[in-house]
This record gives structure tokens, C-alpha cells and sequence, in this order.
């Protein structure tokens, strides 16, 4: 029996995990899971799955450990590390957002433990500091797109690889006139013509920067130089991404665009095992069609990575800055094209610092929230 553990279980991607989980049978066991403040759903999980350890903020707690005798309740935000030590699962999923896993990730794959990771915050964020060719041994990607390219390069060898190409679904504004750009609401940023998903990643796909970040993650996850990395406009979302090798070949993943299927191959790694998910139909596919980025009209794509290959703390400041100008747009604070001039003109109130430890990240993380508030303040 392989046991799992879900780190951010009530989440949109963690529900979808434990759904792929039941639908695997009696060999995979959920042994942990961890949220947050929801206290319903956490609830509902525990009932169905059992679990011997279960993560929660300090404000439901209490709560828990009322209803739940027999689980092991204890406090993510500080307890985490030493549970997963104890639990010892074979994999561990990481699946909740920002940085708050990061130090329990880079615990997890120093001592050679199998992790998924769902959580592009943290590549990006400690890309520098987590990876090495020992650890990326022990790292399954989840998202949709590393986890094609991962699929691809199995039994391939990597100085073959011509580029690693990724698949782009544009967004829903892919063909809206840029000048009416400002006017956009978030009800419709949050109308992604393929994908469900949570409400941050929605929004930056949408601008095209969840691309970038997809890149950056390619990058670290596969030691491959941006150079080689490209992103291509794929408006069906069947191919996720491909690897073209040094003689001209390519390989590609292609399946329904449902997150589902990158949680089953990092579940079931690696074997791959019929769980009874829904398949894709060739016969009913009209057309797969490819098409260039318009750099133009998302501007925040070639904003995010010309400051990620720089390094250092331009790193974790991305995603503070990114996050914190998201919600501002879903809070009906900002328009939706400041996210990305704003995010431009906070960045170069930045210089390169060199990051050396997962304290620095958190720091230079914290600092990219409270520059990017202030700024907000001051200009609002």
C-alpha cells in the first residue's frame, strides 16, 4: 500500500487529489492532510479518508480535537516539518498555496523523500536553493505543463533535448482588443475558456504571467537554460507541452484538459494505472492548432521572466508582488492591467541580492508583501 500525504487538502487542486486518491482503491491510503481555516471541509475529509495526522491554523484547532479524537491534530504553520518526519509517508503532496511549504519541500527531498509538487510558488520563490541533481530526483511536478515535459524526457536523455516547448491555452482574452483591457472585470478573468482552477492561478493566466511562472519552473525542475524553453498558443488545451530532441523529433502529452490526470501520474508514479478517468477521444478532435504569443498584448509575461533571470531575490519578490496585486484586482482595488504595470514599476525598486538560504527566500518574500502593500497605499 503506498501512503500519501496532502499537504493543502482544501484546496482546488488538494479535493481533486483525494478524488483521484479514492478512485485508486485500496492501495493508496491518505495518511495525512493538512488545511487550513476551513474547517467544513477539512471536516468532510477527515470523515472520508481517515487520516492518523491533520494540519490545521491554530483558529480551529480546538474544533479538531473536540470532534476528531483519534487524529492527530496539530498546527501546520509550525509543526508540519516535524510531522512529515514522523509520518514518513512515500509521497508527499504539496499542493498549498504561497510559501508557506517550502521549508517542509526542501526537508522532505534533502532526505531523499518523494515529493509532488502542485505548488509553483515555492519552485519559483526557492528555485535556487531546492534544486540540485540529487534532489530532482525526488520531485514529481504536478502542474499540468512540467508534468507533460517530465513525462516526455522518461528514458530520454537530457544533453538530447533541443527545447523544452510549453503549451499555452491564451486565456479568455487571447482575442480581445488590448485597448479595452482596462476594462476588464474579474468576473470575466475568472471565465478560463479550459481549465478549473483556483481563483490566483486563474487571474494570472489570464495575463499570461502563470505562463512565465510555468517557464521558470521548467527551468529549475529540468536544469534547462531559458534560452531553450519556449511557449507556444495551443487554444484546444489537449496538447499539454512537448520536447523536441536534437534530431528534430518531438514528443507530446496529450489528454482532456483536467488536472486530474498530472495528480494520477504523481500519485501512481511510477507506474501509470486506470483509474477509471475519463479519456480522450482522437476521433472527435477537429484540429490541434499552434500559434505565437502576442508579447503585446501581455505585456507581464516578458516582465516576470526578464526579472526571474536575474536570480536572487528577484525570485520570491515575483511572487510576493504577484500575489499581492492579484487580490488587489479581485478586491476591485486595482484595474486588471495594473497588475502587471504595477508589477513593472515595484520591480525596479529592487536590486540583485544573492540568496544563500530558505530564511533569505522568506525574507525577501516578506519584504516583496510589504513593498508591494505600501506602494499600493501610496498610490491608490
Amino acid at each position: 500500500m503506498k501512503s500519501i500525504f496532502v499537504v493543502g487538502s482544501t484546496g482546488f487542486l488538494g479535493r481533486e487529489a483525494l478524488e483521484v486518491v479514492k478512485l485508486l482503491g485500496e492501495n493508496y491510503k491518505v495518511v495525512g492532510i493538512t488545511g487550513f481555516n476551513n474547517l467544513e471541509i477539512l471536516s468532510e475529509q477527515i470523515r472520508s479518508f481517515l487520516p492518523k495526522y491533520v494540519g490545521a491554523s491554530t483558529k480551529i484547532l480546538d474544533s479538531l480535537k473536540e470532534m476528531f479524537e483519534k487524529a492527530y491534530i496539530f498546527d501546520v504553520e509550525n509543526e508540519l516539518e516535524q510531522v512529515l518526519e514522523d509520518a514518513s509517508p512515500d509521497l508527499t503532496l504539496f499542493l498549498s498555496s504561497k510559501i508557506t511549504s517550502l521549508r517542509s519541500i526542501y526537508n522532505q527531498i534533502s532526505n531523499e523523500h518523494f515529493v509532488g509538487i502542485g505548488n509553483k510558488e515555492s519552485i519559483i520563490a526557492g528555485g535556487e536553493i531546492l534544486f540540485s541533481d540529487q534532489t530532482r530526483k525526488f520531485i514529481i511536478p504536478i502542474d499540468s505543463e512540467p508534468s507533460a515535459i517530465f513525462q516526455c524526457l522518461r528514458g530520454e536523455r537530457k544533453e538530447e533535448i533541443r527545447n523544452l516547448i510549453l503549451t499555452a491555452s491564451g486565456g479568455p482574452f487571447f482575442d480581445r482588443n488590448k485597448t479595452t483591457f482596462d476594462d476588464i472585470k474579474k468576473e470575466e478573468a475568472l471565465k478560463h475558456p479550459k481549465w478549473k482552477m483556483g481563483r490566483k492561478i486563474t487571474i494570472d493566466s489570464s495575463t499570461l504571467i502563470n505562463k512565465a511562472f510555468e517557464v521558470i519552473e521548467a527551468h529549475f525542475l529540468f536544469n534547462v537554460p531559458y534560452e531553450k524553453i519556449k511557449v507556444v498558443i495551443h487554444r484546444e488545451s489537449v496538447v499539454h507541452s512537448i520536447v523536441e530532441f536534437e534530431d528534430g523529433i518531438m514528443k507530446a502529452i496529450l489528454s482532456l484538459p483536467l488536472m486530474y490526470f498530472p495528480l494520477e501520474f504523481a500519485i501512481t508514479y511510477p507506474n501509470r494505472i486506470n483509474s477509471g478517468l475519463p479519456q480522450l477521444n482522437l476521433n472527435s478532435l477537429k484540429r490541434l492548432t499552434f500559434e505565437e504569443m502576442d508579447l503585446d498584448k501581455f505585456p507581464g509575461f516578458n516582465i516576470v521572466l526578464d526579472y526571474a533571470k536575474k536570480g536572487g531575490n528577484f525570485l520570491p519578490v515575483i511572487v510576493a508582488l504577484d500575489e499581492v496585486l492579484v487580490e488587489s484586482f479581485l478586491n476591485n482595488r486595482i484595474k486588471y492591467t495594473e497588475i502587471y504595470t504595477h508589477l513593472e514599476k515595484i520591480l525596479e525598486k529592487f536590486t540583485f541580492k544573492r540568496i544563500t538560504s530558505i530564511d533569505e527566500v522568506g525574507e525577501f518574500y516578506n519584504l516583496g508583501i510589504i513593498t508591494a502593500n505600501e506602494f499600493l497605499r501610496r498610490n491608490l
